[in-house]
């Protein structure tokens, strides 16, 4: 297994910890769990860094990344979801196109094709990184909460239609 892939591995065994320390429900712990989050999202960096630089790219790691980056952001969505006020709608709006674009990656890449991630998904990511980091913060909600909660779904649902054209095109068409 490539370093990458061990730094995506890395990033999934980090979920259960980040659920553990949010469903604690102290300020430390909330802090921990934050923290936890943040270290995992930013070690996507790392991976994506390291594939491309050291030539390490595998199919693994385009399975696995994006379904990394899933289960952390998911797992954070059942815990702002079940602790503070994140609407549930919002968050079945985020899982929902999640779901829908990885078995969408799935079934290309089992037919020959490939489904990279796109401008419109990074920027998808990095919106709903600080989106859930600010939920997670310990303090109150404010009105920054939900604008930065409508951001990142403007941009989740784009990114979803993004995906779904491109898997549309014809195969040559498709990058």
């Amino acid at each position: 297994m490539t370093v990458p892939n061990w730094i995506t591995a890395a990033r999934i065994a980090f979920v259960p910890l980040f659920v553990v320390l949010a469903y604690r429900d102290t300020r430390p712990t909330a802090v921990g769990a934050l923290i936890v989050f943040l270290v995992a999202s930013l070690s996507d960096l790392a991976d994506g860094y390291l594939a491309r630089r050291h030539d390490a790219e595998s199919r693994t790691g385009k399975f696995l990344d994006p379904l990394a980056d899933k289960l952390l952001v998911g797992a954070a969505l059942v815990v702002l979801v079940d602790m503070r006020s994140f609407p549930l709608w919002a968050a079945l709006v985020i899982a929902g196109r999640e779901i829908a674009v990885q078995i969408l990656r799935t079934s290309m890449v089992r037919g020959g094709r490939d489904l990279p991630a796109s401008r419109a998904a990074k920027l998808k990511t990095v919106l709903q990184i600080i989106m859930v980091s600010v939920w997670l913060l310990p303090i109150g909600d404010s009105i920054a909460h939900y604008a930065l909660m409508a951001v990142a779904l403007i941009a989740t649902l784009w990114s979803g239609l993004e995906y779904l054209v491109g898997a549309t095109r014809p195969k040559e068409a498709v990058h």
